[in-house]
């Protein structure tokens, strides 16, 4: 089981190897953002997103930001439906062991860490200069993202769960996008925006139950199990020697991703239990 012929000899390179990748990428997301400026500039902001003696403003930036989470989010989303629930290129790629999917290595692997790095690392960036994105939760979100994406890309850890975690959960956020627009730039009314904003409620709803809470839960039993799996036996120290860290690393920040995701599911829950006409506390999701 510990035969180092599924790890890759230059496992610890991984953004040396890419990070001219993740520098064009980068340049990319804010030529994309400089260019949905423009559309931005034409679209017409909630009262209460401008200035008291600006009534009339645009909100470009707002726009801008939004758009390039789309881009970012759909290409995720493609990437991660193909590999996870068709091609099943996990379980075909890598040995279905603990070894296998903690240190197994794929190409595919490879890019969607440096590309989800990239992704965080741009938000991290650009979100502090919009101040309706600098909540607390989503800071700490990117944050943790980008660690997790940096240390696995870096070192070649869990390769076999970057599919899932880096890309396939960010399948709900593409219908929350479009409740976040919607929010932001109230859509005319019978319009196709409104009819759209209209259906992205309950996509939300379902797509996050289904892939972050239930197939999260799911996948990360096994993520610890692996990695409990591979320190405890001391395998850890024969693949990535002097570097567990990086093992508690990952699983401590899995651990706070988890409970953001079941605190966002009971906002969920209390928001489906005020439609269904029962009383719930108003809590403020964390989402903007």
């Amino acid at each position: 089981m510990c035969g180092t012929t599924i790890v890759a000899p230059d496992y610890n390179r991984g953004f040396d190897r890419k990070k001219g990748l993740a520098a064009k990428v980068f340049v990319m997301m804010t030529v994309v953002f400089c260019a949905a400026l423009i559309p931005g500039s034409y679209m017409k902001p909630a009262a209460k997103f401008c200035p008291k003696d600006e009534p009339d403003c645009t909100r470009p930036e707002i726009f801008a930001f939004e758009f390039v989470n789309a881009v970012t989010f759909l290409w995720q989303s493609i990437i991660a439906i193909r590999s996870f629930h068709y091609r099943k290129t996990p379980m075909k790629i890598f040995p279905q062991n603990p070894v296998g999917r903690v240190y197994g290595f794929s190409e595919e692997s490879e890019l969607i860490s440096c590309i989800s790095l990239t992704i965080q690392a741009w938000g991290l960036v650009m979100t502090p200069l919009i101040p309706e994105f600098t909540s607390p939760i989503m800071l700490g979100h990117h944050f943790c993202a980008a660690l997790v994406s940096f240390v696995s890309l870096q070192y070649q850890y869990y390769y076999y769960y970057s599919v899932f975690y880096l890309a396939l959960s960010e399948v709900s956020s593409l219908p929350l996008l479009v409740m976040s627009l919607s929010k932001y730039f109230p859509p005319v009314p019978g319009s196709l925006y409104q009819i759209a904003g209209d259906i992205a409620g309950p996509a939300f709803a379902v797509t996050f139950t289904y892939y972050r809470v239930y197939l999260w839960l799911k996948v990360t039993r096994q993520l610890w199990s692996d990695g409990i799996f591979v320190l405890s036996k001391g395998i850890s120290d024969q693949y990535r020697p002097g570097k567990n860290w990086c093992l508690y690393l990952i699983l401590a920040i899995c651990t706070i991703l988890s409970c953001m995701q079941l605190f966002w599911f009971t906002l969920i829950v209390s928001e489906v239990l005020k439609l269904a006409g029962f009383d719930a506390p108003a809590l403020n999701p964390g989402f903007d």
